[in-house]
């Protein structure tokens, strides 16, 4: 077998999805910071169950495997989990004032409340749960051009490098807009 082959099929095998990355809480942010009381959750995971500290969150499940709650939290720090049969995935979160070093303001979005999740996804005709585009439904595609440097035809999905469901960065990026750019460019 030639060697660009057995590196292809490699390559493809390291990016197939694994248990360990079968779950995701999309929010709240990892280390973020949070002025409320309030927290919105949204975490996917199959067959997944959720835990702030230690104990069990009840959670709506809009879609299959998608879970959401709203619960108070006390002021402090917290950690936030998501376990399913062969992972585990777990977030640290702040609420009140004058959070420690290294935790940030969170920035949800949508800021609007009440923001129903079939506004932004659905369920494929094999019944998995996906977004179903629409950015520019509620954003405006004239402001696009100013901070993006392509036209929105040519970057794959706005997912690859924003967190729609909110963020500790500016713009809800899930990394520097110079790691973003290496994605596609070397």
């Amino acid at each position: 077998m030639k060697l660009w082959l057995l590196v292809v099929l490699l390559l493809a095998a390291l990016a197939l999805p694994g248990a360990e990355d079968a779950g995701k809480i999309m929010r709240p942010a990892d280390r973020s910071a949070l002025p409320s009381d309030q927290v919105d959750i949204a975490a996917t995971a199959p067959k997944g169950r959720l835990q702030l500290d230690g104990k069990p969150v009840e959670a709506e499940q809009p879609f299959p495997d998608v879970f959401h709650a709203r619960v108070k939290a006390a002021p402090g720090l917290h950690a936030l989990t998501l376990l399913w049969d062969g992972g585990k995935q777990e977030v640290r979160f702040f609420t009140g004032p004058d959070p420690p070093a290294g935790f940030q303001a969170f920035r949800q979005h949508p800021p609007l409340a009440d923001v129903a999740c079939a506004q932004c996804h659905e369920l494929s005709k094999r019944g998995r749960f996906r977004f179903k585009g629409g950015c520019f439904d509620c954003h405006r595609a004239s402001a696009f051009a100013k901070p993006h440097t392509h036209q929105p035809d040519v970057l794959k999905e706005c997912g690859m490098c924003h967190n729609a469901h909110g963020s500790t960065a500016k713009a809800h990026l899930l990394q520097s807009k110079e790691a973003a750019c290496k994605l596609c460019h070397a």
